[in-house]
Order: structure tokens, then C-alpha cells, then sequence
């Protein structure tokens, strides 16, 4: 079975990270990003498994700095 190689998450009230869901492809990940954005506002990530690093956030996405 292949895997995701993206993890869509969302920052906990207390600072910790809560995974949601995979995500195949970057761009696909981010549109995810702006959806649930859109229906229940928080912070969202993507974390890129190959790099260990977030590559996107909702903030970033909704045109915001961080």
C-alpha cells in the first residue's frame, strides 16, 4: 500500500500538533488546507515526511504572514 507522502495537521489549543489526514501530492495538500480553513479556522500544516519540516501553512495560504 503506498503512502502519503504529506501530512495535513492542525495545531492543538495546548501547542501540540494533531494529524488529520495524508495528502499524495503538495498542491493537492494545500488546496486541503484552504478547505478546512474555510469550514472550521485554525492553524493547519503540511509536513513533508522526506524533509521533516512543515512546508505550508493555513496562514500562509490564506495570505497572511506569519
Amino acid at each position: 500500500m503506498p503512502t502519503a507522502p504529506f501530512d495535513i495537521l492542525r495545531r492543538h489549543f495546548d501547542g501540540s500538533f494533531i494529524w488529520l489526514e495524508g495528502a499524495s501530492d503538495l498542491n493537492i495538500a494545500r488546496a486541503r488546507l484552504q478547505t478546512l480553513q474555510a469550514h472550521v479556522p485554525g492553524d493547519y500544516f503540511v509536513f513533508d515526511q522526506a524533509s521533516q519540516q512543515i512546508v505550508a501553512n493555513s496562514k500562509r495560504e490564506g495570505g497572511s504572514d506569519l
